[in-house]
């Protein structure tokens, strides 16, 4: 792979990444604050999740240009989810003495999030 390939490839999922931390942050703004539940980022998450899922599928079913793989799964839906901020959400709660609600977001995220993709891939 000769350099202008890598560094084309950098440049595509840095340009995803930064279309897709914009994403995140709007849903989080538009949805946070509307309950004391963390849903912009389990929204972002679970949404992100099925968003991968159709991109695997149109991979397999028509194949997507390298450039376009790099640019929507790699760059955007890694920028778009969070799990850091995810795992500074649920610890926050916990710290908080709302250990319950923490645990519910954790399991319901993680759950919602594999069955989102499993249900895109397989069903």
């Amino acid at each position: 792979m000769g350099k202008e390939v890598v560094y084309m490839s950098i440049l595509l999922v840095f340009l995803g990444g930064m279309i897709g931390a914009v994403a995140r942050f709007e849903v989080s703004h538009l949805l946070n604050g509307k309950s004391d539940y963390p849903l912009g980022t389990a929204a972002a998450n679970i949404s992100g999740g099925l968003l991968l899922g159709i991109l695997i599928r149109l991979q397999e079913i028509v194949g997507l240009e390298d450039w376009l793989w790099l640019l929507l799964a790699a760059g955007f839906c890694g920028g778009y989810t969070t799990y850091s901020t995810f795992s500074y959400e649920v610890l926050h709660l916990i710290e908080q003495g709302q250990w319950k609600k923490g645990l519910v977001y954790a399991g319901t995220s993680l759950i919602l999030t594999v069955a989102g993709l499993f249900f895109i891939l397989y069903i």
